[in-house]
């Protein structure tokens, strides 16, 4: 009888067995440690022993989700290797393996926790130089882009919308049914694209992320998202990465210090457009495989669907003049389910993290607990709201379930602009009351309800 028992670990060693091969075949030196990194997505620390001594690497692996408008991990790997012979700081790239897929790099020394380095001021310094080097890239020729594939978009909407076009085909291929939110974000979206901009530029699409070491930045990193388009959409992801990731100062002082050493003034409307449509394209992403049962789904997904719709709603209420209204918790409602959750919460914390990734898993487990708290105290009340107010928009009654999306969705593709307004202030209404649900996350949540940019 056959063996069925081969175990999950059995399989990650054959994988990084053939891994080790490739490494050494393209760094050209004896593999002496792989570790793979507790987190998310597939990555590993690497050393080789070559010419008696080590070369620390980085290998960047695939996120194992169709949740990507360009797919494959070698394109990232040439736009690496066309901003090193720029002169930009990136690691360099060795190769990239395709099975299993990743990027051999340099493991560049040091951190991205501004919060590690020595003071203010030197976090103040490292977010300057992040946006010295930012608009060095901006400044690039989009020549060398162009040539490896990147499409130049021509004229004002392809313009704004690149990046949302890209992601439009990974969004009509994965989503499974009605999305009554993004049809109103996409429509909006391309109805009010800004026509006065032109400039097109190499840009790095999730901008913000980098490291430093001793005070100083050390490399700038992350491209699959990067395309060419409009400037400003680089400065939009710098909003809504900050609250989770802290540049290590002000946004308004880097958009400021931006302006002076680029000469371009920065429309705070455009920038408002640009938040909104930076952040749909990760909405989209995440749309169908949140919705399909197959996906391997993790509770930091459940944790980008919300902050992603809030950031983009807020932005689009900026370009509209709308104050989002926050939601009030209803008293809490006591049931059966407080007990069959308080069981639930037992018998986790019982449960032994026999690794960092065990134990990344468990913390995963008490955080869904403490929302399914919430849904059990509350849930029904701003359930009952929530339909009050999509009959008083509809005009009718709402349907249940799937049902009712597809109604809402048809109502949205009949809408004209003059729905606007009332249909922002219902899907605001609801992200609102899950970040209730979800409120044990905290600041994490409130940063995505976007500060005031004042340049």
């Amino acid at each position: 009888m056959a063996d069925l028992s081969l175990s999950a670990e059995k399989i990650i060693m054959s994988e990084e067995a053939r891994l080790t091969t490739f490494i050494e075949g393209c760094v050209g030196g004896k593999v002496v440690s792989l570790e793979r990194q507790p987190r998310w997505r597939k990555a590993w620390y690497c050393q080789v022993e070559r010419d008696g001594g080590l070369v620390p690497l980085y290998i960047r692996g695939d996120k194992q989700l169709d949740a990507e408008p360009y797919p494959g991990l070698g394109r990232e790997a040439r736009i690496l290797q066309i901003l090193e012979a720029h002169g930009l700081p990136v690691p360099h790239v060795y190769g990239v393996c395709q099975d299993p897929e990743a990027i051999v790099m340099d493991r560049v020394p040091g951190e991205r926790d501004v919060s590690f380095a020595a003071s203010d001021e030197e976090r103040r310094t490292i977010a300057f130089q992040y946006i010295d080097v930012m608009a060095k890239m901006h400044s690039l020729d989009t020549a060398d882009f162009e040539a490896m594939g990147i499409a130049l978009p021509s004229g004002p909407e392809a313009l704004a919308l690149a990046y949302v076009d890209a992601n439009q085909p990974l969004f009509d291929r994965t989503r499974r049914g009605p999305e009554p939110m993004l049809e109103f974000v996409l429509k909006w979206l391309r109805r009010n694209a800004p026509q006065d901009r032109s400039e097109a530029r190499f840009i790095h699409g999730d901008a913000g992320q980098f490291l430093f070491d001793q005070g100083n930045l050390t490399c700038i990193h992350d491209f699959e998202a990067s395309h060419i388009g409009d400037p400003l959409a680089d400065l939009a992801s710098l909003r809504v990465r900050n609250p989770t990731e802290p540049l290590g100062a002000d946004v308004n002082e880097l958009l400021r210090h931006y302006q002076a050493i680029t000469g371009r003034k920065i429309d705070s409307w455009a920038l408002s457009y640009h938040t909104a449509a930076f952040m749909v394209t990760a909405v989209m992403a995440l749309a169908g495989p949140m919705k399909d049962p197959d996906t391997p789904l993790q509770g930091e997904y459940l944790i980008w669907d919300i902050t992603c719709k809030r950031a983009m709603l807020w932005a689009m209420a900026e370009c509209m003049g709308v104050t989002i209204q926050r939601c009030q918790a209803p008293p809490p409602q006591g049931s059966y389910q407080d007990l069959i959750v308080r069981v639930l919460e037992q018998g986790i914390h019982r449960l032994e993290a026999a690794s960092a990734a065990d134990q990344r898993e468990k913390q995963s487990a008490l955080m869904l607990l403490e929302w399914l708290k919430n849904s059990a105290s509350f849930g029904a009340e701003l359930e009952q709201r929530d339909t009050a107010m999509l009959e008083q928009l509809l005009g009718e009654t709402p349907l249940q379930g799937v049902d009712r999306e597809a109604q809402l969705e048809q109502f949205v593709l009949k809408s004209g602009p003059e729905q606007d307004i009332a249909l922002l202030n219902y899907f605001a209404a609801q992200i609102e009351a899950q970040v209730l649900i979800a409120s044990s996350l905290g600041e994490r949540l409130e940063g995505y309800a976007l500060p005031r940019v004042e340049l």
